[in-house]
C-alpha cells in the first residue's frame, strides 16, 4: 500500500518546540496554588483558580510546549509515531492472562497532557456511569451535578447543514455550552459510513439523538476536540492556556520540571502540604516550591499515585520496602486502577464510496488535492481524525436475559479476593470498597440504559474493536522499590477476573451479528481475525491473545486514586481532598472510582471544571 504525506510541505502552519521554562514572569518560590501537572485537569484548574486576581498560580510539567504538524492536524491523531516523543517511556509488568506479554502504557509527557496526542474524541458517559459515582457515596459527582461542567467547558460547532442531513447527524445544542474547548463534527464525512449507521440501526438499539447528552448508549454521533475555524486539534492548552498566558501575570508556567516529592509540615495533625520539591531537567537544579493553599496533583493516574508514595502517602509494605518514611498509610493509593481492554476484529472488506476512508493513504491525486484545500481552507479530508461515531451498547441489547442473569450471579458469587492483586487481599479496606463497586456494576449489567461495551462505527469496518467498559478486574500502580524515583510499577491485571472475558465473548459475537448484516454484505466479507469458528467466550479470548488481538488498554488510565471513603479504599474525599493530610488534593482521571463507559477526555473536562469549583470554595 501507498502512503502519501504531505505534511512535510507544510507552510501556512506556523509551528514548533516552544521552549521556555516559564511563562509569566520569573519564577517565584511562593504561590498560592501548586498545580503539578499541565495536562487537561491541570490546565483547568489553573485557568479557574487565575480568575482570582489576588491569588498566585504556578502550574509544574514535565513536559514542553509543543506545536507540530502532528499534534495539530487532525488526520495525523492516526499515526500514532508521532505521539511518542511526548510521552512517558513507560511498560507494564507482564500480564498473565495475555501470555505476560507486556505493554506500553500511554501517559503524556507534554503540555497539555493526552489532549495533545489522543484520538480527539470528545465523548460522554451516560447519566448511568456518573450516577453509579454517587451511589458509592460522592456526593454532587452523579450526572446532575458534573453536567453543568460539560456543558461550561465546551463550545459546539455542528457540520453544514447539507452535510447533517445527507448522513442524518444529529445533535442537541443545549448539552454544550459557550465554553473555551471547541468540539466539532467535520463537514467531511465518507459515504461507506452509510450502511455502518445502517447496519447498526437496524439492530433496534436505542439511538440517542446526542450521546453527549447523557444518553451514551447505542450508536451516536460525536464531536472531536477540533476548532473548526482554523482546522486544527483543539486541545488542554490551546482552549485553556493560550488565551490566558498574557494577560494573567499571577499564572505561571514551569515545563520539563519534574516533580520530586510534595513537602509537609510533619508538626501538623494530620501533616499540612506546604510545597513540591521540583527538579528543573534543563539545569538540574533541584528546589522547592512552596503552596500557601494549596498542591494540587493533576499528574494522571501513573503519575500522581506515585507522587504521593514517593511523599509516604500509600501501602504501607510498599513504601516500607521502598525506604520511605510512612506520613500516612493509605492502601487506595495505587490500587483500583482501571483501564478499558479490548479485543480486535479483522474483516475483509470492499469499500464502495470513491472516496473512502483508505483514499488519502492509496490515492496521490485525492491526497494532493485534499492537501491544497487544508492548506488553503483548513477544510477537507485533513480534519478527519478518528471518526465521529461509536456505538456504546448495553448487556441487555446482547444477551438474553437468562445470559444476564448467569453473568450477574457469577460475578456477586465470587470470592473477590481470588482475581485482586494481592494488596487487596491484606486489606479489608480494598476489598470493602471493591465488594460496593462489584454491587453497582452488577445493578449497571442489569440496564438498559448503561452501556459495557463499546464498538467503532466507521468509514471503513476492516477494523473492527471491542472494548470492555466496566472491567471487573483491579490493576496497581505502584513504585519501583528498588528505585523509587524511576518509571513506576504498572500492572494491569487485564482479565483476571473471568467475568470480563465473558463480557468480551458476549461483545464480539455481537459484533459480528452487526458486521454480518445485510446493510454490509456488499462491503463487510470474511473475519479473519479472530476467525468466524471462534464461537465461545474461552475460543475467542484463546484465538484473540494467540493473533495478539487483546490488549489490557485503550490509553485511559484512570481510578488509582479513587473518590472513595477512606474505610472503603479511598484516596480522596468527594472534595477531592486526600485522607491523612492538610492543602492537598488530586484532580485527574485518577480520582474516578468506577470507569465511565466512554473515552475518557470529555470526563476529564468535566473532572477540571467541577474541581476548580471545590477549591474555589474551600
Amino acid at each position: 500500500m501507498a502512503v502519501f504525506s504531505r505534511v512535510a510541505t507544510l507552510t501556512s502552519f506556523v509551528f514548533a518546540v516552544l521552549s521556555s521554562n516559564v511563562s509569566g514572569a520569573a519564577i517565584e518560590k511562593e504561590y498560592d496554588y501548586v498545580i503539578v501537572g499541565g495536562g487537561v485537569t491541570g490546565l483547568i484548574v489553573a485557568n479557574r483558580l487565575s480568575e482570582l486576581e489576588d491569588k498566585t498560580v504556578i502550574v509544574i510539567e514535565a513536559g514542553d510546549n509543543v506545536d507540530i504538524p502532528g499534534n495539530m492536524i487532525p488526520y495525523k491523531a492516526n499515526d500514532l509515531t508521532v505521539s511518542a516523543p511526548y510521552k512517558w517511556n513507560f511498560t507494564t509488568q507482564p500480564e498473565p492472562e495475555l501470555n505476560n506479554k507486556t505493554f506500553g502504557a500511554n501517559v503524556a509527557k507534554v503540555l497539555g497532557g493526552g489532549s495533545v496526542i489522543n484520538g480527539m474524541i470528545y465523548d460522554r458517559g451516560a447519566a448511568a456511569d456518573y450516577d453509579a459515582w454517587e451511589a458509592l457515596g460522592n456526593n454532587g459527582w452523579g450526572w446532575a451535578g458534573l453536567e453543568p461542567y460539560f456543558r461550561k467547558g465546551t463550545t459546539f460547532q455542528p457540520p453544514s447543514a447539507e452535510v447533517a442531513e445527507s448522513y442524518n447527524i444529529t445533535w442537541d445544542p443545549d448539552t454544550y455550552g459557550n465554553g473555551p474547548l471547541s468540539v466539532s463534527i467535520t463537514d467531511t464525512q465518507y459515504g461507506d459510513l452509510k450502511a455502518y449507521w445502517a447496519a447498526w440501526k437496524a439492530t433496534g438499539v436505542h439511538v440517542p439523538v446526542d450521546g453527549n447528552a447523557g444518553e451514551a448508549y447505542g450508536p451516536s454521533w460525536y464531536p472531536n476536540t477540533m476548532d473548526k475555524a482554523t482546522g486544527r486539534r483543539a486541545h488542554a492548552r490551546y482552549a485553556y492556556y493560550d488565551p490566558i498566558a498574557e494577560s494573567r501575570s499571577n499564572l505561571h508556567l514551569q515545563l520539563k520540571t519534574t516533580a520530586q516529592e510534595i513537602v509537609f509540615d510533619d508538626s501538623k495533625k494530620p501533616p499540612k502540604a506546604t510545597g513540591v520539591k521540583v527538579t528543573d531537567e534543563a539545569t538540574g537544579e533541584t528546589f522547592t516550591i512552596n503552596a500557601k493553599k494549596e498542591v494540587i496533583l493533576a499528574a494522571g493516574a501513573v503519575q500522581s499515585p506515585k507522587l504521593l508514595q514517593l511523599s509516604g502517602i500509600g501501602p504501607k509494605s510498599v513504601l516500607e520496602a521502598a525506604g520511605i518514611k510512612v506520613r500516612h498509610a493509605l492502601d487506595g493509593v495505587g490500587s483500583n486502577f482501571q483501564d478499558h481492554p479490548y479485543g480486535t476484529v479483522i474483516f475483509n472488506t470492499t469499500p464502495q464510496a470513491n472516496p473512502n476512508g483508505n483514499s488519502l493513504a492509496t490515492n496521490a491525486t485525492f491526497n494532493a488535492t485534499a492537501w491544497a484545500e487544508y492548506e488553503a481552507n483548513k477544510t477537507g479530508p485533513y480534519t478527519v481524525a478518528r471518526g465521529n461515531a461509536l456505538a456504546f451498547i448495553s448487556l441487555p441489547d446482547m444477551a438474553s436475559e437468562s445470559d444476564i442473569t448467569t453473568v450477574v450471579d457469577t460475578l456477586t458469587a465470587q470470592d473477590a479476593a481470588s482475581f485482586l492483586p494481592s494488596v487487596y487481599r491484606n486489606s479489608s479496606a480494598l476489598l470493602k470498597g471493591y465488594k460496593l463497586q462489584r454491587k453497582v456494576i452488577a445493578d449497571l449489567f442489569k440496564r438498559k440504559d448503561a452501556a459495557v461495551a463499546e464498538f467503532p462505527v466507521p468509514a471503513d469496518g476492516t477494523y473492527g474493536l471491542v472494548g470492555v467498559e466496566k472491567p471487573l478486574s483491579r490493576g496497581t500502580i505502584h513504585l519501583n522499590t528498588t528505585n523509587p524515583q524511576g518509571p513506576p510499577v504498572i500492572t494491569y491485571h487485564a482479565f483476571q477476573n473471568p467475568v470480563d472475558k465473558t463480557i468480551l465473548g458476549i461483545s464480539l459475537r455481537y459484533f459480528r451479528s452487526v458486521w454480518t448484516r445485510p446493510e454490509l454484505d456488499a462491503i463487510v466479507h470474511e473475519e479473519t481475525t479472530p476467525g468466524a469458528q471462534y464461537v465461545t467466550d474461552d475460543e475467542i479470548f484463546t484465538a484473540l491473545v494467540a493473533k495478539n488481538s487483546v490488549a489490557p488498554t485503550l490509553s485511559h488510565a484512570s481510578s488509582s486514586c479513587p473518590m472513595m471513603a477512606e474505610k472503603s479504599g479511598g484516596c480522596v474525599n468527594d472534595k477531592l481532598m486526600v485522607y491523612g493530610t492538610q492543602h492537598l488534593s488530586v484532580v485527574d482521571a485518577s480520582i474516578i472510582p468506577i470507569i465511565p463507559s466512554c473515552h475518557l477526555q470529555a470526563t476529564a473536562y468535566g473532572i477540571g471544571e467541577k474541581a476548580a469549583d471545590l477549591i474555589k470554595a474551600r
